[in-house]
């Protein structure tokens, strides 16, 4: 990151955490701690001023942690941080509180009084909403994400739907957001082995001071690349046949990158694609019902003809 982006980031953590030692500002930067003092004098040059406290318990602390500038926001921008703010209300997000309060003091910081508030009353965002404690989960999930920032392992009482719950020690690589709900990825020392892990299912959790090595091989965007959802594992090249209306559907989504799809002339669609993750790509394709063919492999229609029959042994009893 730039040393610009750098000096920012740093004004934020501050912001956000109060008072920080040096040593994790430049754990949590990814630098030194001479620059992280370079760092505090360029936001002191700027008239954001940062107090400096010796000792086991001292360390930086902003001392104006309210200092906002005039944003000049323009009514394009204003109605889209709205829209914002009523997508994450709606979802019942964890950052939906969060986000209504700053909305507020941007407002107030920049004047716009309630009543030159865009009207959003006939708007919504349709979202299947998570069966959980806002609050909660938006601890963990906070608390998580410091730990991949800090590099420190995370002990969980974790409910795998596949082995129950059991206790582990995970090194929490990165967070990420699917479909309304929280998950990190992290290396699993009971496994030994990379895991997604969905933070709803976290029973209890603890913080350790235990840290980690970062793992340089790790890449969060290579991990999900050509997934159509969060499931890994083998990619498969798979090439469909999908009929009208479900082709107008599909046509009208990226699902993974590499997609190409030849629209024919009686309004179906060859899709291909390299995918990964076969127990989503297996929904997906039983989601399209009688509008889809596997053309390709032979291996998932296979997989596909299996479900079917299983669901017919169901029903047709």
């Amino acid at each position: 990151m730039s040393q610009v982006g750098n000096t920012l980031k740093m004004y934020m953590l501050l912001q956000k955490n109060g008072k920080m030692k040096i040593r994790e500002i430049a754990s949590m930067l990814e630098t030194d701690e001479r620059t992280v003092r370079r760092y505090r004098d360029e936001l002191e040059y700027a008239g954001i001023y940062i107090d400096s406290e010796r000792g086991k318990y001292g360390g930086y602390t902003l001392r104006n942690s309210n200092f906002l500038l005039n944003l000049d926001i323009s009514e394009k921008e204003q109605y889209s941080l709205q829209l914002v703010e009523r997508y994450l209300k709606d979802s019942q997000h964890i950052a939906a509180k969060d986000v209504s309060s700053l909305v507020i003091k941007i407002n107030a910081a920049n004047s716009i009084k309630s009543d030159a508030q865009i009207n959003l009353y006939n708007h919504m965002a349709k979202e299947i909403i998570s069966n959980t404690n806002p609050d909660f989960e938006r601890k963990k999930f906070l608390d998580i994400h410091e730990a991949v920032l800090l590099r420190r392992k995370v002990r969980i009482d974790y409910t795998s739907l596949n082995s129950g719950r059991k206790t582990r020690i995970v090194r929490p690589y990165a967070t990420l957001e699917y479909k309304n709900d929280l998950y990190f990825i992290g290396f699993c020392e009971s496994k030994e082995k990379i895991l997604d892990f969905k933070i709803c299912r976290i029973n209890d959790y603890e913080i350790l001071n235990e840290t980690f090595e970062k793992d340089e091989s790790f890449s969060l965007k290579k991990s999900m690349e050509n997934c159509i959802g969060i499931y890994k594992g083998k990619e498969y090249n798979i090439k469909l046949k999908i009929r009208y209306p479900m082709s107008q559907i599909i046509k009208e989504k990226i699902w993974v990158s590499n997609q190409v799809i030849t629209e024919l002339e009686d309004k179906s669609i060859i899709f291909e694609a390299k995918m990964r993750g076969l127990t989503e790509i297996k929904t997906w394709i039983l989601g399209m019902g009688a509008n889809v063919t596997v053309l390709e492999p032979d291996e998932v229609a296979e997989k596909i003809k299996n479900e079917i029959n299983k669901m017919r042994k169901l029903y047709m009893c």
